[in-house]
């Protein structure tokens, strides 16, 4: 009975932090600025359009959105308290001039201008970044996970995937695969 006792007592706690990690867990990994992380809405499949929305350069403060809808085109979703979405575009500055003869590469912010620019004055990269204001457009796409790398053609959207590339090599292949179906 005494080892049960005991058995309990050391069982009983851990069970009860093991619970309360699992929930805390899932608070914060499921949840981002009191919005699911995944959208309740369908998620736009490959083959459909990218939205319709204003993607502002923020260096010419042009709509650039017809250039993103040409030719085969790599878009970067991140946010400023994104520490993933920073890795990324780090990743992604490396990997760019490799990738330029074969994809445009554009960051997209999806909050507000000065927060954007400064986050990107703390974060320097080598492509233009789009400001997706009110974030528009990732809300059309139906999903809220950052980074989010879309790859397009024309257009039409190809491959969706979520998440910091584990390194250059892994975002080339990444890239590479989608050209080559």
């Amino acid at each position: 009975m005494r080892k049960l006792l005991k058995l309990s007592a050391i069982a009983l706690p851990a069970m009860l932090v093991f619970v309360a990690t699992v929930l805390v867990s899932q608070r914060i990994l499921g949840y981002r600025r009191g919005l699911p992380a995944v959208s309740t809405e369908r998620v736009v499949p490959a083959g459909s359009l990218l939205p319709r929305a204003p993607l502002v350069n923020l260096q010419t403060n042009r709509d650039d959105y017809q250039k993103v809808a040409k030719g085969k085109v790599l878009l970067l979703f991140v946010t400023t308290d994104c520490d993933a979405c920073r890795k990324e575009l780090s990743t992604l500055s490396q990997v760019a001039p490799s990738l330029a003869s074969r994809v445009t590469v554009y960051g997209v912010g999806i909050e507000d201008r000065d927060s954007i620019k400064t986050f990107i004055d703390a974060n320097p990269v080598d492509f233009p970044v789009l400001l997706d204001h009110g974030a528009a457009i990732l809300s059309s796409l139906g999903f809220r996970l950052m980074p989010t790398k879309v790859l397009l053609q024309d257009g039409v959207i190809r491959k969706i995937w979520y998440g910091s590339s584990p390194n250059t090599v892994a975002l080339i292949k990444d890239v590479g695969e989608v050209e080559a179906k």
